[in-house]
């Protein structure tokens, strides 16, 4: 199997679908801390920008090895960011701890990566109003007494009104991805 690299524009095309992913990888080892997450994502992507000519594939489709490549070099991010900026008194990760997230976010990045596309599908099959409800609850924050008072109904049927969103979402993801159980 012969190994081949990617051209400048794949790479861009490829970092942009699945930079949310390298994000999620990098939360899972730096916590949720956004000004954090978005350093070392930002420095992760100049390092595989400027890697870009040493990244080869075997596989037809190089989208799973890329991200996986990408993903290694956030982190080892990972780790120089907290020897530099001495951030290992606030966070209680050592380096064993990353290294094990950090093998166990790339094994389950699949499985995951499958249940948001079946989410985005079943949110797409929701009437505009359902939609914007859980846009406004998940998306924006909104606590449910201010979803209410944008409804105009009262809390307790805004809650009802949520509770069966999520409950149809739930079932139609399981649908989506062929699992039975709670539906």
């Amino acid at each position: 199997m012969s190994r081949t690299g990617v051209d400048a524009d794949d790479f861009v095309m490829l970092l942009a679908r699945h930079t949310p992913r390298v994000r999620a990888f990098v939360a899972t080892l730096v916590g949720h801390d956004s000004d954090t997450i978005d350093d070392v994502v930002q420095s992760t992507l100049l390092i595989a920008w400027k890697k870009l000519n040493t990244f080869r594939y075997a596989e037809k489709n190089p989208e799973e090895e890329l991200i996986r490549w990408v993903c290694t070099i956030a982190r080892f991010e990972v780790l120089e960011y907290l020897r530099d900026k001495k951030r290992r008194r606030t966070i209680a990760f050592d380096e064993q701890l990353i290294g094990q997230l950090a093998d166990l976010q790339e094994e389950q990045s699949g499985p995951l990566d499958d249940r948001r596309r079946a989410l985005r599908g079943c949110l797409q099959q929701l009437q505009p109003k359902q939609q914007e409800a859980i846009r406004l609850r998940y998306a924006v924050g909104l606590s449910m007494t201010e979803i209410a008072a944008r409804e105009q109904r009262s809390i307790k049927a805004a809650t009802v009104a949520m509770c069966r969103l999520r409950k149809l979402l739930e079932k139609c993801v399981r649908q989506s991805l062929g699992l039975k159980g709670l539906a």
